[in-house]
């Protein structure tokens, strides 16, 4: 009957499938198949039948019993104990023994005197449910009876035992559990999942489990419920929940509901085998590939010998303009040695980065806070093209690293990204929080503790196997002669490595190159930057401005900035608006616009458009892209103005008032 029950298409009863099944139904069918007797469960509104295999015996039927309707199976004896099945249903346990049935025996033909036994069955909010039927033969002799009485009350007693054992598997399984209602609160949150997340119970109830979930993850989570109270879901759901120290834990989960509350069983994956088996081998062949010492040399004697060539030529050159007395654009060769010598303290440094000889000055950092300060530098590095998405952890963790060495790292990988993507594309940059609570297995790998991850991920089309395995190899470049030197991603590794981090790539052919470093986490005090004075400046006398820019906090500060100084302006965020509030609510004596807008229209198309109208109408272009210059038919016309953002909104104002005045 154990096979018959597990091969069935329970998919079409009301119980569901198979693996979705509650654990206090699991567990009392087993206890079911387990008993002497003629013994069956029946569970849920329309008292679906799961019985062993004398029971089966006993049913007056063509044998189709398993899954059919309690009230179906016993339509004849109905009248007699109808009574005791809603007296079980309402949580009473009864042994009927003054109303015994006389059932005839399907093999024999013989009648034989049963007892009826019910005890009800509580599911997983001990609400019952259910009962378990236990028919026992009375026809023996009356110390039979009694022994057999006996059994029958022992049997209920340990299947009593058994659905009150849910509460300590609550307390003692290995698995983080948890009950959440339909808002997705916490209901309740088993010693598991408080081991593994670091909170207290009474810190959770209540809250919203989305509080805890990584920010990159809850739209997934959501999904995955509404699929749940759908009745659509019950696959296996990966996800992260914030630790109480701020990093993050990965859980694979199961859950089921039952029209009132969730249930959720995960199991906690932050330390799987798999996956720092795979990190190990990458730091393991990276360290391999950058023992390419004969490559090193090559390529440095390489670069230097161009540089040294020209320094030599123009020194050779400079000589003989002196020897000749002709003093005459000497400052050319000057320049170009100049030049060379740039060039070569340059390689320099990025040689020792590389070789983590370079002098840092890390400081205590907060690392959202710097990335968000760098986001004009790191847009411009990108171009007009291309679009940057921000992940940045919740919680912030310090580190201590030298800033303008990061900030060259990410230059040079934003750098390369562009480059990949052939300047249109999407680049990632991702913070996270990581907790290792084992050691790597490798002798090179990542030590126990508390790191900052950063990733920058692009999605361009990736890098080869072969290549990846040298990518990080000084001089090592795919990129077209004349086009670089191989020493980026060679310095990024230096940059990490002397900052006691670690650092590996990710990728695939189609699927662009994810660069992942990992910085040891901080504990010291992160001093507070004073704020910058602001020069003072002249005020306006309620000069009309249309400020255009699609950064929304960026134009909001500016306007504020621009009111206070005592202009009138009136702010849009793309070209279509910008074009109709020029047509209808001119006339402006200023217009601010940004280049990249959305929409289809730029900047200068939004100039040009407004100079038809009004042909002398004053701009003042602004422009985080100095790689892109103005159109020279724009530009070299009169109450034209070009800044480059970043810029200190005194300056904008001083540039605005300048432009009034002429």
């Amino acid at each position: 009957m154990a096979e018959q029950i597990a091969q069935f298409d329970w998919r079409y009863s009301s119980l569901g499938p198979l693996p979705y099944w509650q654990a206090p139904l699991r567990i009392a069918v087993d206890m079911m198949l387990l008993s002497p007797f003629p013994c069956a469960v029946v569970w849920g509104a329309q008292m679906t039948v799961i019985h062993n295999d004398p029971y089966a015996a006993l049913l007056d039927s063509d044998g189709h019993t398993l899954g059919q309707g309690f009230d179906k199976l016993w339509a004849k004896a109905w009248e007699s104990i109808g009574p005791w099945v809603f007296k079980a249903l309402e949580g009473s346990s009864n042994l009927v023994e003054n109303q015994p049935l006389w059932l005839p025996c399907r093999r024999t033909g013989s009648q034989a005197c049963y007892a009826f036994s019910y005890t009800p069955l509580r599911d997983e909010q001990h609400e019952v449910v259910g009962f378990l039927h236990t028919v026992i033969n009375t026809s023996a002799t009356i110390a039979s009876h009694d022994r057999w009485r006996e059994q029958a009350l022992a049997f209920e007693r340990q299947i009593e035992r058994v659905m009150l054992d849910r509460d300590q598997i609550w307390q003692l399984s290995r698995d983080a559990m948890i009950l959440v209602n339909r808002d997705m609160r916490l209901q309740a949150v088993n010693p598991c999942w408080q081991r593994a997340l670091g909170w207290a119970e009474d810190q959770v109830l209540g809250k919203s489990i989305l509080e805890l979930v990584h920010p990159s993850d809850r739209a997934e989570v959501v999904v995955a419920v509404m699929e749940l109270l759908l009745d659509r879901g019950g696959g296996q759901l990966e996800t992260r929940l914030r630790h109480m120290d701020g990093h993050y834990r990965c859980f694979r989960w199961t859950a089921s509901f039952d029209g009132t509350l969730l249930t959720a069983v995960g199991r906690d994956i932050s330390q799987d085998d798999e996956d720092a088996l795979r990190l190990s081998d990458t730091l393991l062949r990276a360290s391999q590939r950058l023992d390419a010492v004969s490559h090193l040399a090559g390529g440095m004697a390489h670069e230097m010998n161009n540089l040294l060539s020209g320094i030599g030529g123009s020194l050779e050159l400079l000589q003989r303009r002196l020897d000749q007395g002709r003093l005459e654009h000497i400052d050319r060769y000057v320049a170009l040695a100049s030049d060379s010598v740039q060039r070569a303290m340059t390689l320099t440094h990025r040689l020792l980065a590389f070789s983590r000889l370079q002098p840092l000055s890390p400081k205590p950092l907060d690392i959202n806070r710097q990335l968000t300060a760098m986001e004009l530098l790191l847009r411009q590095v990108l171009g007009a093209e291309m679009r940057l998405s921000w992940e940045l952890d919740v919680t912030r963790w310090a580190i201590c690293v030298d800033i303008a060495q990061l900030e060259n790292a990410l230059v040079n990988l934003f750098v390369n990204a562009r480059e990949a993507c052939l300047g249109r594309g999407v680049v990632t940059l991702r913070t996270i929080n990581t907790r290792l609570e084992a050691q790597v297995p490798d002798e090179r790998g990542i030590s126990p503790g508390d790191y900052v991850a950063v990733y920058v991920t692009d999605d361009g089309p990736g890098i080869p196997e072969v290549d990846l395995a040298r990518a990080f190899e000084p001089f090592f470049t795919t990129k077209p002669m004349g086009h670089g030197a191989g020493l980026g991603l060679a310095m990024v590794y230096g940059f990490v490595g002397q900052s006691g981090g670690h650092v590996w790539l990710e990728s695939a052919p189609d699927h662009g190159l994810k660069v992942c470093m990992l910085f040891p986490r901080c504990f010291e005090h992160i001093p507070q930057e004073l704020p910058q004075p602001i020069p003072a400046v002249a005020r306006a006398s309620g000069q009309r401005v249309l400020l255009v820019d699609d950064e929304d906090n960026l134009r909001l500060v500016m306007k504020e900035y621009l009111q206070e100084r005592g202009f009138d302006v009136c702010d849009v965020r793309d070209a279509n608006s910008a074009l109709d509030r020029f047509r209808h609510y001119g006339p402006f004596d200023l217009v601010i616009t940004d280049i990249g807008l959305p929409g289809g229209f730029s900047g200068r198309q939004v100039a040009r458009a407004m100079r038809m109208v009004e042909p002398d109408q004053k701009i003042l272009i602004i422009t985080g892209f100095n790689d892109q210059p103005l159109d020279p038919q724009l530009s070299e016309t009169p109450g034209t103005a070009l800044m480059l953002k970043p810029f200190a909104l005194a300056s904008l104002m001083n540039q605005a008032l300048l432009m009034l005045s002429e």
